[in-house]
């Protein structure tokens, strides 16, 4: 049998694989598209007749991110797996995506969204699906008795800022399934030690 074919990029494939690792290392205002054809090795122009301008470019690598990330939570989402399971593969395929697309994670964590109003309009709505995500997992756990009765829309906002910040902060060498186990078992666990007594409510 012969090698496996694998496909060339597209021009504009290869051009926002380009944008992306610039604007990853910049910020927003500091990537020129001329330096993006000069990466890319075309004629500005060549850019140009892909996309009309510098913010168009950057909307579009954020919107396949989003696209992407979505479709893959979605399957997820779509599983019959008790709810615990769910959530742990959740956290794993969102470590493991970005992980893989460390460029994309690097412009994220920059939080230009006050740069352009539609970059601010992605993440916002990036924002409330993302929560939406966690909130299904969580009303499913309680409907199959795996999780305790909790305020699911509070508890589905603390799981999307601890997952983004370990996104972001938590400089590692470990896979993505060990970083999801120790997000999981800070979920599920908590950092109070069982053997611990809690005090009475408002002592010192």
């Amino acid at each position: 049998m012969g090698k496996t074919q694998v496909a060339k990029p597209t021009r504009k494939e290869e051009i926002i694989r380009v944008a992306a690792n610039l604007f990853s290392q910049k910020s927003y205002h500091d990537v020129t598209m001329d330096q993006i054809a000069e990466k890319v090795g075309v004629a500005k122009g060549t850019i140009y007749l892909y996309f009309e301008s510098k913010e168009n470019l950057y909307l579009e690598i954020l919107e396949e991110t989003y696209e992407e990330i979505e479709s893959i939570l979605e399957k997820e989402i779509a599983k019959k797996d008790p709810a615990p399971q769910k959530l742990k593969k959740m956290l794993m395929l969102i470590f493991k995506f970005y992980l893989e697309n460390l460029d994309v994670l690097r412009i994220l964590s920059r939080d230009e969204t006050h740069l352009i109003r539609e970059h601010y309009e992605f993440t916002e709505h990036w924002r409330v699906k993302g929560v939406r995500f966690y909130q299904k997992i969580l009303e499913k756990g309680i409907n199959e008795g795996s999780f305790r009765p909790v305020n699911t829309e509070l508890t589905a906002l603390i799981i999307f800022g601890l997952v983004r910040s370990v996104m972001f902060f938590y400089h590692t060498d470990k896979s993505a399934g060990e970083i999801a186990e120790e997000v999981f078992s800070m979920i599920s666990e908590g950092i109070l030690d069982p053997r611990y007594e809690k005090p009475a409510f408002g002592a010192v």
